[in-house]
């Protein structure tokens, strides 16, 4: 499952201007997605894994109320993103089966909920790896060759915008809960490693055609419920080391991005603070309209999440007024709110993606 709350693509907006009213909206021909749970729209749906979302009370606040395969009680960033970019209201994932062409066409999501980019991470849970998330994009090139055209699908890939949003995983499950990581590297070391992953994951990107890319770091770690739970169950306190560790892996991205654009000719590759967002939430929660900000809204909030967040779970009463809403993922809330604040902050950054056109 995972969170990559820094799939909050739309920090990555804010610090850089992507948006400030519609006029001033790039016109990306397409959205795509790439990551985990936080970015996840339904693509676990269709492969045999325990790490689901499609099931009550998942979609509670989701047009129609219904369980999509996304790991919250509604909308993801991308969908907010994609209605916000004047692309379309939702995001779907890419191996559902009926996609029409202008799902193709306009984008689509390839994450898959418990992913990140060390493959150990989607050991036992059986999800799909970033490294095959690139072999579905290579998948999705070819049905959009066979729909308008090599060169126009090759423009269309080079113009649009790609966000990435993975990380979180690696640390949870396989260096600070599970120490399989631990045995082999330290802290230094393991962000190193899960760095040099990411830097392959983006260069193999632009090797298929992409130019503009927003690439999330990670969230305070810390403050997940569930790791609250593991480690703080009675104080229930945000874990300071996990997120001192979150920010220094953070400094360090953002660093190797820049570098990492430099050396790739007409790239455009945009790192997202969600980190500081995130805290800003849980550190001044009535501004925003939380009452709960260390426990999720289904069940006791605590430990629940996918098929221990069920129909036979409770769920609290107003999912607005609770920033997750399991013990690992933000409710819709806290995506909409993170959406106003780009709204507000942003202004107009002329991506060169214009330029590939």
């Amino acid at each position: 499952m995972g969170i990559t709350i820094t799939c909050f693509a739309f920090i990555l907006l804010v610090q850089h201007g992507i948006i400030i009213n519609a006029k001033s909206v790039p016109k990306f021909p397409a959205i795509l997605i790439f990551g985990d749970s936080t970015v996840d729209t339904g693509n676990n749906n269709y492969i045999s894994t325990i790490f689901q979302g499609n099931h009550r009370p998942y979609g509670e606040n989701f047009p129609g109320r219904i369980p999509t395969g996304r790991f919250s009680d509604g909308k993801l960033v991308p969908d907010f993103l994609a209605s916000m970019l004047g692309i379309k209201e939702f995001i779907p994932p890419f191996l559902q089966p009926d996609l029409s062409n202008h799902d193709v066409l306009t984008g689509v999501s390839f994450a898959s909920a418990g992913s990140g980019y060390d493959d150990l991470t989607t050991t036992a849970s059986k999800v799909i790896p970033m490294s095959d998330q690139i072999k579905y994009f290579e998948q999705y090139i070819q049905k959009l060759q066979l729909i308008i055209g090599e060169e126009k699908a090759q423009k269309l890939v080079s113009g649009a915008l790609v966000v990435v949003s993975a990380g979180t995983n690696g640390f949870i499950f396989n260096f600070y809960d599970i120490p399989t990581r631990r045995h082999q590297y330290n802290i230094t070391g393991y962000q190193d490693f899960l760095q040099s992953l990411l830097q392959n994951f983006v260069e193999d990107l632009y090797n298929l055609g992409v130019r503009n890319m927003l690439v999330a770091g990670l969230p305070p770690v810390g403050c997940l419920p569930i790791q609250i739970t593991a480690k703080s169950p009675f104080m229930r306190k945000c874990i300071k080391q996990e997120n001192f560790e979150a920010q220094s892996y953070n400094v360090k991205l953002a660093t190797l991005l820049k570098q990492i654009q430099d050396a790739l000719l007409g790239s455009n590759i945009l790192y997202s603070d969600s980190y500081h967002p995130f805290m800003h939430m849980i550190n001044h929660p009535k501004k925003y309209g939380f009452l709960k900000t260390r426990r999720g809204c289904c069940g006791s909030g605590t430990y629940e999440a996918g098929p221990l967040c069920n129909k036979h779970r409770p769920v609290c009463k107003n999912a607005s007024e609770y920033l997750f809403w399991d013990s690992i993922h933000p409710g819709e809330s806290a995506y909409q709110h993170l959406s106003n604040m780009a709204m507000k902050k942003l202004h107009h950054h002329k991506l060169s993606h214009s330029k590939n056109h």
